[in-house]
């Protein structure tokens, strides 16, 4: 579409001087002479109020053409618009008038010319046309208006059949048709806008032929992008000037009409010559971004190599987040290893928000590019002083990598880390994730330390790190009284959250274990496991939890009933497994061997893809060697009474 130009302001601020030349004096007596000195004075209501009288009066014997000019004027310097076009327009009929005949076919045109600017300017589009098709196109003029036969101001506004423009006032009069129709386009007045552009590109000259052309062409195909004229008219345009600036989006309007027309062969040939002619234009990178989102098996051989070119010379000024994700998955499918790296360090430095690496590490799990998805976290996870990451990117890969249980990538990844540096990088909860995947690890001592650094020095009140903070130190801290102050920090983040207190309820019970409290301890597992609230899996735990205290104090049958009863609350397994497992030590210890080997042989039969198989199996072996017998393999284990 074209754009205004600063000829167009130059060239009507001229306009506007000439369109008030020096007229002779009016008699003192004269209406023009009485609304020239209202005017002067800038008495705008008393001005419109005389130039309303006097054009209505139909024995008026004098020339008004000039002094309702000079009015329309002072209008439009003083912001009426409105006012102005309108006194304007009654200028234009006064020159037409057999009193203006004094007036030279010069002076008309430049009254025309400056009331169609005028008209412009009020967004009265269709107004300014009719003032100036009369003197561009006579053949096509007739005298009254088709929009109201009965108008008189209508009538002599498309006159003036018989005036002759010089090649200075027919400029004039296109540019101030090319801005009509690059008004009318913004409006969406697309009929307005075709014959604007129609009309001006009979009269342009060198200069304006390109606006000319390609504002026609851009009128046909916004009324019908299924129009073969507007294919021919937008590919004209191309051929004619392909070093305009507004080529590549000719190029780019000529292939969508091209598609509507239901041809995709030569859509894409012409989107394909659109990339290759003008690689750094913004309709190519527009091109492309419309092919965001798709799957790569949908995406033009032209767009891939767009893509990465431009990625190999690490030119990626243009591209935003969508087009990052899509490069990298590009980059992924094609072992473009340069413009990989240079698209993971462009999306690692400007993706601030971090959707952009969620969504390409995901998008990539789905091509089955899990190989590509992990390398690109590592990248952004990894901490280096030389190469930019947006603290965002690096979160998001953080979280990803938790998602998808990649524990030991994180934890590899926190083992660079200095607890007592400052990194802008690393996030609260990418200290958490760091955490956490220690102690998904096994790495206890580790994860102390950064669950302690969450609490002490973040001073964080997160209830999800304030708990396994509590957790920590009450397994592996020293100082059970810090212990106790953790868990307090805890209870305090859960509020009124009934699962999030019963994980701090099965904190003071293992504290209260340590302490050697075992019937507090109980007594607090037994309130979780009473608690409508407490999840299946918790209150097995609880459960469990119970047995371990009796089988601490050496109660071992106590031990084997509290056991036996986590079957009937633990739904997912996780902790009857656990429960087999110490009822055959208990067994044991009472020197019920065969007992024993039943709860062992439970476990490798029904749990034998849980860690709790390996040791039962060696405790069950030692058994049979003990004894030189083994279970029944057709009985069912049990520690049912």
């Amino acid at each position: 579409m074209p754009s205004r130009t600063n000829r167009i302001t130059l060239t009507l601020a001229i306009l506007t001087l000439l369109i008030i030349p020096a007229r002779p004096s009016h008699s003192a007596e004269g209406d023009a002479a009485k609304l020239d000195h209202l005017t002067s004075q800038k008495d705008w209501e008393g001005a419109v109020e005389l130039a309303q009288t006097i054009t209505a009066d139909q024995n008026q014997n004098e020339d008004l053409t000039f002094a309702l000019a000079r009015l329309a004027r002072g209008l439009q310097n003083d912001g009426q618009l409105k006012e102005a076009a309108s006194f304007y327009q009654v200028a234009v009929t006064a020159s037409e008038s057999p009193l203006a005949a004094a007036l030279s076919d010069s002076e008309k045109v430049l009254v025309r010319l400056a009331a169609s600017e005028v008209m412009v300017q009020s967004q009265n589009i269709s107004q300014a046309i009719s003032t100036l098709k009369p003197i561009l196109d006579p053949s096509q003029t007739s005298h009254s208006s088709p929009t109201d036969p009965q108008s008189k101001d209508a009538t002599s506004v498309t006159s003036g059949s018989e005036l002759e423009l010089t090649s200075q006032q027919k400029k004039i009069a296109v540019w101030v048709l090319l801005r009509a129709g690059s008004a009318s386009l913004s409006r969406g007045a697309y009929m307005n806008a075709s014959t604007a552009y129609s009309l001006a590109l009979i009269h342009a000259d060198q200069e304006q032929r390109p606006l000319a052309l390609l504002g026609d062409a851009w009128a046909t195909a916004v009324r019908n992008e299924q129009s073969a004229d507007a294919v021919r008219k937008l590919a004209n345009f191309v051929d004619q000037y392909p070093d305009h600036k507004d080529a590549p989006n000719a190029a780019r309007g000529c292939a969508q009409c091209l598609k509507q027309l239901g041809r995709e062969t030569d859509s894409t040939a012409m989107l394909s010559d659109l990339l290759n002619r003008w690689p750094d234009s913004t309709a190519a990178v527009a091109v492309v971004r419309t092919h965001c989102g798709l799957s790569p098996a949908l995406i033009p051989s032209a767009v891939k190599h767009w893509i990465i070119t431009k990625a190999n010379a690490n030119e990626l000024t243009s591209f935003d987040a969508a087009t990052t994700m899509l490069g990298l998955i590009i980059a992924s499918e094609t072992s473009e290893l340069v413009a990989w790296s240079n698209l993971s360090d462009h999306l690692a430095s400007t993706d601030t928000t971090g959707q952009t690496t969620s969504d390409t590490l995901r998008q990539l799990q789905l091509e089955k590019r899990e190989s590509d998805a992990e390398q690109l976290a590592v990248k952004l996870i990894s901490s280096t002083s030389d190469r930019k990451v947006a603290p965002a990117a690096r979160e998001a890969a953080c979280r990803w990598a938790g998602r998808t249980s990649r524990w030991s990538m994180l934890a590899i990844a926190s083992e660079s880390e200095d607890l007592n540096r400052t990194d802008p990088t690393r996030t609260i909860a990418v200290e958490r994730l760091f955490a956490e995947a220690l102690t998904q690890t096994g790495q206890s001592k580790e994860a102390y330390a950064w669950w302690s650094h969450l609490a002490d020095v973040r001073s964080t009140d997160d209830f999800r790190i304030l708990i396994r903070c509590a957790e920590t130190e009450t397994a592996f801290g020293n100082d059970v009284d810090k212990a106790e102050e953790r868990i307090a920090a805890a209870r305090k983040a859960a509020g009124d959250n009934a699962a999030s207190i019963a994980l701090t309820k099965m904190l003071e019970s293992e504290l209260a274990i340590r302490r050697s409290n075992f019937d507090d301890s109980r007594r607090i597992l037994e309130q979780v496991i009473r608690s409508a609230e407490t999840a299946a899996e918790l209150r097995g735990r609880a459960q469990w939890l119970i047995g371990e205290t009796w089988y601490m104090q050496r109660r071992y049958t106590n031990a084997i009933e509290a056991y036996r009863k986590v079957e009937a609350m633990d739904t997912t397994g996780t902790w009857v497994a656990a429960s087999y497992l110490q009822a055959g030590k208990a067994f044991e210890q009472m020197g019920r061997h065969k007992e024993a080997t039943l709860c062992y042989g439970a476990i490798l039969s029904r749990f034998a893809d849980t860690s709790y198989a390996v040791p039962a199996g060696n405790r069950m072996a030692a058994l049979s060697s003990d004894r030189n017998s083994s279970p029944t393999p057709s009985s069912q284990p049990t520690i049912r009474r």
